[in-house]
Parts: structure tokens; sequence; C-alpha cells
């Protein structure tokens, strides 16, 4: 119970839409003996968002507080791309150290690449499962079922495990309904536009404190296919890992 109270008003207070005076004590819903599985994330059109890591102690400058792109399609393709990112120790400063990651998977082909440099590697996925994997939560730092959280399946999430909003505020001018699941010490609130299925942030609370959370500053669903997304840029000099050995 106290965990999902702290939960809400993580989020709650971060939307500046409630003081903790105005949150009443949030019920659970009841949990089935027998808990569904997630089905894998195979989004069935192109969806793109923009991200950032909003968790508290988190520095504006750091780099991983910076916002990033992704847009996944199926259960083959998925892209990344941060924000340029300049070193601190610039040995030339008419050449500062900079770099810009992006990740294309294509399976079983998988780029990594420097928009700076235009430079990349190829590697081919060996399997025997051909998937892409985005869990929203590094693996290890949550508890396992957590891992089938991922971006772009976001609310088939929710539909399987936290069905039930506990809470509904507003939130950049909609109904935002707050999500929760609990795993032992370890819990999820997920805030969602229940109307259109978008989320707008997660929560990752241990023992009633913030380990993680992410904002969705965009959420675009159902887009037309852009095959380019998923193969390299042209102007890109890519070695393979087999000619990099």
């Amino acid at each position: 119970m106290a965990n999902l109270k702290s939960l809400a008003l993580v989020i709650a207070l971060a939307a500046g839409s409630a003081s903790a005076e105005d949150i009443p004590p949030i019920i659970a819903p009841p949990k089935p003996d027998v808990a569904a599985d997630v089905p894998p994330c195979q989004p069935r059109s192109l969806i793109s968002m923009t991200i950032r890591n909003v968790t508290p102690g988190l520095q504006a400058v750091d780099p991983r507080a910076q916002p990033k792109q992704l847009w996944r399609k199926g259960g083959r393709f998925l892209r990344s791309l941060e924000q340029p990112v300049v070193s601190a120790a610039i040995q030339d400063p008419k050449a500062p150290m900079a770099r810009q990651a992006l990740v294309i998977i294509s399976e079983p082909d998988v780029w990594v690449i420097d928009q700076a440099s235009r430079e990349g590697r190829h590697t081919l996925d060996k399997g025997p499962v051909l998937e892409v994997r985005a869990p929203i939560l590094q693996p290890g730092a949550a508890p396992q079922e957590f891992m089938s959280l991922e971006y772009g399946c976001e609310a088939e999430f929710v539909t399987v495990r936290a069905p039930m909003a506990q809470k509904t505020i507003r939130w950049g001018g909609v109904d935002a309904g707050i999500h929760t699941y609990t795993v032992g010490a370890d819990s999820l609130a997920i805030l969602m536009n229940d109307r259109t299925g978008e989320p707008l942030m997660i929560t990752h609370v241990r023992e009633g404190r913030p380990v993680y959370i992410v904002r969705y500053d965009a959420y675009l669903q159902g887009l037309p296919d852009q095959p380019d997304l998923f193969r390299p840029p042209a102007d890109i000099k890519i070695t393979t890992a087999e000619k990099a050995r």
C-alpha cells in the first residue's frame, strides 16, 4: 500500500497537479492467482518516440539526461539515435572529440554508427531467436517480471499487468491514468493517456524511493512505413565485424 501511494506521489507531484495532501489512500487492484504472460513486443505499425531520463539526481547536462529518439516496428526492426556528445577532454581545439550514437537493427543485421565521424560497424545476430528486445529497465536492475515492459509496447504491458488505473490526473492537457504493478520491494507506476494508449511517464520505485524515471516527450503510433530508417545511411563508412578482427 505504501509503495503504491509513493508511486502516485512521484508522478502526481512531478506533473505539478497535486500536493501530498491532495492524494487519498490508493487501493491496489486484486492480483490474479496466475498472471498472464505479456506477449512478445511486435508493434504492427511504425512507432516513433522521444524519451528522456528524468531520474532525480541526474544533472541536466549529463549525457544520460538528453533526449533520445527511438523507432520500432514488428519484432525485427529498431532504430535508436542519441544526442551529440562533445568530450570534455578536447585534445585539439580545432577538432573536438564529438560523437553521436546511432544504432540500427534489422534482424539479423546490426549497425552501430557514430554520426559525427560517419563511421560504423556491422555485425550479424547469430540467434537462435532473431527478435529485437528493447526493455525500458536495465536487465538485472529490476525484477524479471519488469523486463517485458518494452519501448513500443507499453500499452500491452499495462493491459496485462496493470489494467486498472489507481488514479487519474491532468497531465499536459489530457486525463492520464496512473497504473501500478508491484513485485516484492519494486514497483512500477506507468502514466498513460488511456484514451490513445500512449505512455507519458514510467517510474521504477524500490522501497518507496525512485530508481529510474523516463518521460516521453513525444509518442507517435500508426506511422507509414519508412524502410530507410532501418538501413544505414549511404555515406557511412561501414566496417564488418569479421574485417575488424
